[in-house]
């Protein structure tokens, strides 16, 4: 299996991307974020990862630049890079399949019928999401949050995720959900026997050769556990300062830093060299097969098995992604799309909530960039 340190990261010029770094220099002139990092991988080009841009700043007000090593909060892109292909990995390994029931790791929770197909393609029945971060301040009133050992936390998130009830039986809508990947990731622990941060770095990263993907455990606050590697995220108002370094969902952070839907973090060599050996035999080309198709229930549902698909006219992969392509969004404004057709792999690396989640620019800038991308590729 290959690694990431045979990759060469090379820097691209305005001469071979015009419409792509034009889309990116316009973006950060309209303040879509304070900077972003851009790359793609082809398997025309298999040694390479090439970096679009580098761009703006890390931190505002200060001056720390954009770089291509820049690590990002990636969200909800941890679902795929972490959790949906941890599942994927246990799936080909025996160990799981995906009508595995929920309810054989909680037999007293009230989930009958729903299976691994159901928690990775959100079909499980269960709301979207819910503020369990207010519930734990409160478990531990005496306590500053980050001051309870994480092993506490993650139990008491634990107990309050499994009482949650699904609204809808299994299979009969598709509702996005953080709460599916909450469940999905304690299930992932019973499987595997290790807490969810080390299970992903055991079975995913280390064999994929991510050498600087990580989840960063909360044990300390925020203003004492700055990393001035990261692109800074949200100024939190009930966390008081702002988060660089320390995930910025406030669900995982509340519960100890990793999370079955957020909490990696990773840089744009960690993004394509996971593209990457997705793309190249990772795990099987049936398991990949079954990983990336759309499921089948209910009708009309556009998600995969962890994975999201291009979404009509409308699709933040813009309009050259075709229907077979497969990726992810993350909150924080981050992005991944392979179009395994064409051997392609683009990822849009931002810090747009910074300083506050109000802006919502990288909505609009989401397709125009993967069009700019594509135009400058020939499609």
């Amino acid at each position: 299996m290959s690694t990431s340190s045979e990759l060469i990261l090379r820097e691209l010029s305005e001469a071979e991307f015009p419409r792509a770094v034009a889309a990116i220099r316009g973006a950060l002139a309209e303040g879509v974020a304070p900077g972003m990092v851009a790359g793609l991988y082809s398997l025309a080009r298999p040694a390479e990862i090439r970096v679009l841009a580098a761009g703006a700043r890390r931190k505002i007000p200060s001056e720390q630049p954009m770089e291509p090593e820049t690590v990002f909060d990636l969200a909800s892109v941890s679902k795929v890079m972490a959790t949906a292909s941890l599942a994927a990995v246990l799936v080909e390994r025996g160990w799981i399949g995906w009508s595995t029931p929920l309810e054989a790791f909680f037999p007293n929770a009230s989930f009958r019928g729903i299976t691994l197909r159901h928690l990775l393609s959100h079909t499980a029945g269960f709301i979207a999401w819910k503020p369990f971060w207010e519930e734990l301040r409160h478990a531990f009133p005496e306590r500053e949050l980050s001051a309870v050992p994480v092993a506490e936390r993650q139990a008491e998130m634990r107990r309050r995720v499994l009482a949650v009830a699904p609204e809808a039986a299994p299979g009969a809508r598709c509702v996005y959900s953080d709460v599916s990947f909450l469940l999905l990731g304690f299930m992932l622990e019973e499987v595997t026997g290790m807490p969810l941060d080390r299970a992903v770095r055991e079975f995913v990263w280390k064999p994929m050769g991510l050498e600087a993907a990580f989840y960063r455990r909360v044990t300390r606050p925020v203003a004492e556990a700055r990393l001035e590697s990261v692109a800074a995220t949200e100024d939190c108002p009930w966390r008081g300062d702002v988060l660089q370094g320390q995930v910025h969902d406030d669900n995982t952070w509340a519960m100890g830093g990793y999370a079955g839907h957020a909490g990696a973090f990773g840089t744009v060599r960690d993004v394509l060299q996971f593209a990457r050996q997705w793309m190249t035999g990772f795990v099987s080309a049936r398991v990949r097969a079954e990983a990336w198709t759309r499921v089948c229930e209910p009708a009309g549902c556009e998600r995969s098995l962890g994975w999201d698909t291009p979404s009509g006219a409308d699709s933040s992969a813009g309009r050259y992604f075709p229907r077979g392509s497969v990726g992810h969004l993350g909150f924080t404004g981050t992005s991944l799309w392979i179009d395994p057709g064409a051997g392609l792999a683009v990822t849009l690396l931002t810090n747009r909530v910074h300083p506050s989640r109000e802006n919502q620019r990288i909505r609009a800038f989401r397709p125009r960039f993967h069009d700019a991308i594509r135009e400058d590729l020939g499609y």
